[in-house]
């Protein structure tokens, strides 16, 4: 039944590949946090277009850094058995699958928002900066995981036995029906969007540069830039939410019965955190603003506020009567 207990018990887990990953995990997300706090420190005041959508990118993968990888390296030590009270558990799986699906579509969104600001027309591009076109896919990318699993989640019960030593898992995973639906519409349908459109992003930014041979080199350093961070983020989200999707089809169908060992499964969940502790590392190589020194704003408008005023006063009609020539005096 789907609202069954879905507490998995002893499935032979490998002490050390846990320990392994535990390590690995660890050794990742610290230095992340720190990167993602800088990074996002130096884009705050970054008001581009271009750059809003990885802003949020950071924001939440900075939250799943702090909030679930502590709670999946909790669990890896223990090797792969939950200590913690199955409240906490339901929060961290509802934190846990909506920010990675929250994720896969703000990467889906902007690879969409690349060709309209590369090849968009002028009337398109402003209606984007506007303030309802910058927040309705950002929302949606929140409200929309963030509902689903809070019901999915919810409506698994959770047996009262044992509960010091169990896996910390949903159990609509364990539905062929419903299981599928997540992943099709959560997963596969935002990756094969981003895989398409970043595609035929790179194709469109190669006729641009034979168009652009040697001409306009400003825009198209600035359609390279785009598009190179596109690609990059692009690839991380593949490398970390695919293995995820293989596996889970495969215990699911049987596909290929020899990845179904414990381990296997294992890896490709941690794999499914290398997008978020990643964007960090990206970012100081996609961003090179995050590198140039910030200018004292309050300071330029001072100055210019200065040379304003200096212009009015030698130019008002008041100096002009003020002051005599030779002749005169």
């Amino acid at each position: 039944m789907y609202n069954s207990s879905e507490i998995v018990r002893h499935r032979h887990p490998n002490l050390v590949t846990n320990k392994v990953l535990f390590v690995i995990v660890i050794s990742v997300s610290i230095p992340s946090v720190f990167i993602n706090l800088f990074a996002t420190y130096r884009l705050h005041g970054n008001t581009k277009l271009s750059v809003f959508a990885f802003r949020c990118i950071l924001h939440v993968s900075l939250l799943t850094t702090c909030i679930c990888v502590p709670c999946f390296a909790m669990e890896l030590y223990f090797n792969s058995h939950f200590p913690s009270s199955l409240q906490l558990c339901k929060i961290w799986l509802i934190v846990d699958y909506s920010s990675v699906v929250c994720l896969a579509l703000l990467v889906c969104w902007a690879s969409i928002q690349r060709h309209i600001l590369i090849f968009g027309p002028m009337h398109i591009k402003k209606l984007q900066s506007t303030l309802k076109f910058k927040l309705m896919p950002i929302i949606f990318a929140f409200a929309f995981p963030l509902i689903w699993y809070s019901v999915l989640i919810s409506t698994c019960t959770y047996e009262a036995v044992d509960v010091d030593n169990f896996r910390c898992r949903p159990c609509f995973e364990d539905e062929k029906t419903v299981f599928l639906i997540d992943i099709l519409f959560s997963l596969l349908l935002p990756l094969s969007i981003t895989t398409v459109a970043t595609f035929l992003l790179l194709i469109r930014i190669i006729r641009l540069r034979f168009r652009l041979f040697r001409s306009n080199v400003k825009k198209w350093r600035r359609c390279k830039r785009l598009t190179r961070q596109m690609i990059l983020f692009s690839f991380i989200y593949l490398v970390g939410l695919m293995p995820y999707v293989l596996t889970n089809l495969n215990s699911l169908y049987n596909f290929w019965p020899r990845i179904n060992d414990f381990s296997y499964i294992q890896i490709a969940n941690t794999f499914t955190y290398v997008p978020c502790c990643f964007s960090s590392f990206l970012s100081i190589y996609a961003f090179p603003e995050i590198w140039k020194r910030r200018r004292n704003r309050g300071h330029q408008r001072s100055v210019r506020r200065n040379q304003k005023c200096e212009e009015t006063s030698l130019t008002s009609p008041s100096t002009f009567v003020g002051t005599k020539t030779p002749s005169e005096a």
